[in-house]
């Protein structure tokens, strides 16, 4: 007989990298916890939000979280420019999920040397600025197969982190 596992009984997988996830003006509450909970659900060490337009973390960003908001941690920055090159100086390898005139897709990933990793995801809206464009390693895209050209911040960034760690 096939049962649904609580929590306790289920064992989660691990892996050996270290992944800071960058999010880039972040406009809803419901966007910002959910970027938490995905984040650590795919181990992820820290989110970063980026960008004066990024909301406060509020009732209804904690209630997204699903109380991971205690349990991984998170920042809030005004300058993601400096944000790129400190993490480029500690070794990062800066990625960024945008479609771009060279991005490639995210399929096409593979880890090569680096356990460090830094995802940039941007809003909806606006996707990532020009200013953290220019700073990153490599640009990666979703392949989209409908009529439609992209995905809420949160779903593109499940899908870049499930890649990402699938590689591990």
């Amino acid at each position: 007989m096939t049962f649904q596992k609580t929590h306790e009984l289920t064992k989660n997988s691990s892996h050996n990298l270290d992944i800071v996830v960058i999010a880039e003006n972040i406009r809803t509450p419901e966007n910002l916890g959910m970027i938490l909970r995905v984040s650590e659900a795919f181990g992820a060490g820290k989110v970063c939000f980026v960008g004066s337009k990024s909301v406060d973390f509020t009732t209804k960003a904690k209630r997204a979280s699903r109380n991971t908001h205690n349990t991984i941690a998170f920042d809030f920055y005004e300058n993601g420019k400096n944000l790129l090159v400190e993490h480029k100086e500690e070794g990062f390898k800066i990625l960024a999920l945008e479609i771009t005139s060279n991005s490639k897709s995210i399929e096409s990933f593979e880890i090569g040397g680096s356990k460090k990793l830094a995802l940039i995801v941007g809003s909806e809206r606006n996707g990532i600025s020009e200013q953290l464009l220019e700073k990153v390693d490599a640009t990666f895209h979703i392949k989209m197969f409908g009529q439609n050209s992209s995905l809420n911040v949160v779903n593109a960034l499940s899908v870049a982190l499930y890649q990402i760690t699938s590689n591990s």
